[in-house]
């Protein structure tokens, strides 16, 4: 059919009967009227239009292979559901005879009941900020609370058996203690220094250090929301969540702590930090804190006591003033925390991030068993319904007092270029 006759084959009405005129120029021919539409006499019906799709070989085999696919998919699904239904009968029956077994051992409907809050509270990991179990403490009411904190054990051994935290975090805690001994160290990298020199600002959206103890310090929306700066302040000797902030170097310590304003900065920016929390220091030798005066903790407790998040602040801080020197500073931190925990009630869900992950980064075992022999008194007082007198303290090794807080950083480093 050529062109003409296909515009022919056209028929244009407006429902009325009448023909509409075409005034327009058919491409490759002269102006042609379109003819009229025959009218229909009565009891006749208007031809109804069919609309044919013809589906090709390839298109019929395409949909067939689908419909192949979907069918052992279907029967894949439905094998895996018997199977996980097996093991969930046999899990359940394993765990049936478990409990009889302990019921039979532990008679006492006392121990039971703790026990079961202890299962249920160590369920929480309060160091993963992406936990969505963190959230459950705003259904758990306060006598549950008491239960979980009585039912936490701290042991005086370090042995893995003993602990709760996962391999990998007791891995990292040990490579931290010893020193990082195997990790890579890059002679050029000075971006820590430069910063607590303050030649370089943070990045991304931060600043030079002095600009940030100076204009950050109060400005709590900024410091809980800001997550780029904490790597930038207390540097470690791994790899953070900032990809723009660089590993701490083992040169970049020594430096740091031949500079004495740097060394300075670090204290001030954990004493930033103690008033983000809630805290003030009140003596930099001996690192006793204590609450924010007047009411001006009580917003901060209930920010650090429900942001997950800045548990693993925490953890990065505690480690970096032990590279600093600054390790008489986590005794006096700790000692406060586990009051506030257990005895006051107003950080219980700090407690189990201090027993797994904030105590074990003391360097020394005897301040890591003292610290714990003191969270297991106040938890007996709490049994017992008493509060602990307010001159029952934390009993801190003798060495580890005497160590560095009566030292100046700077006697420090002459002591250990003596010995090298």
């Amino acid at each position: 059919m050529d062109h003409d006759d296909s515009c022919n084959a056209v028929q244009c009405t407006d429902g009325s009967g009448k023909d509409i005129k075409s005034s327009e120029k058919i491409p490759g021919g002269e102006k042609q009227n379109l003819p009229e539409e025959p009218i229909l006499s009565e009891g006749s019906t208007k031809p109804k239009m069919g609309i044919f799709f013809v589906l090709s070989p390839l298109y019929v085999a395409y949909v067939f292979d689908n419909i192949r696919i979907l069918e052992q998919s279907a029967k894949k699904q439905k094998t895996t559901e018997e199977e996980s239904t097996t093991k969930e009968k046999t899990g359940n029956a394993q765990q049936i005879n478990k409990e009889q077994n302990k019921s039979k051992t532990n008679t006492n409907p006392t121990n039971r009941q703790i026990s079961n809050a202890s299962a249920h509270y160590m369920s929480d990991d309060d160091d993963n900020e992406n936990n969505s179990n963190n959230k459950s403490f705003a259904r758990i009411t306060r006598s549950s609370l008491v239960s979980s904190k009585l039912s936490i054990r701290f042991d005086d051994s370090d042995e893995e058996e003993n602990s709760s935290y996962t391999s990998w975090a007791q891995r990292d805690i040990a490579e931290y203690r010893n020193g990082y001994p195997d990790v890579r160290q890059y002679p050029q990298i000075k971006d820590n220094y430069k910063f607590y020199a303050n030649k370089i600002p943070s990045f991304p959206h931060g600043d030079y250090i002095d600009n940030i103890h100076d204009k950050w310090f109060g400005d709590y929306h900024r410091l809980e929301i800001h997550h780029g700066y904490i790597q930038w302040l207390f540097p470690l000797q791994e790899k953070g969540l900032n990809f723009s902030a660089e590993p701490l170097q083992k040169h970049e310590i020594e430096l740091i702590k031949n500079d004495m304003k740097a060394l300075k900065r670090i204290l001030t920016s954990y004493i930033l930090m103690l008033d983000f929390y809630g805290f003030e220091l009140v003596n930099e030798k001996t690192g006793e804190i204590r609450r924010l005066p007047n009411d001006n903790y009580k917003s901060r407790f209930r920010n650090l006591n429900t942001s997950s998040h800045n548990y693993l602040r925490i953890t990065r801080i505690l480690k970096c003033l032990g590279e600093f020197d600054y390790e008489h500073l986590k005794f006096p931190f700790l000692e406060q925390i586990l009051r506030e925990s257990i005895t006051e009630n107003t950080l219980p869900n700090c407690l189990r991030s201090c027993k797994d992950y904030w105590i074990e980064t003391l360097k020394s075992r005897d301040e890591r068993r003292a610290i714990r022999l003191y969270a297991r008194e106040l938890i007996d007082y709490q049994k017992k319904g008493i509060k602990p007198p307010q001159s029952h303290c934390a009993v801190r090794p003798t060495t580890s007092v005497t160590k560095k807080p009566k030292q100046s950083p700077s006697k420090t480093m002459k002591q250990r270029n003596d010995s090298d």
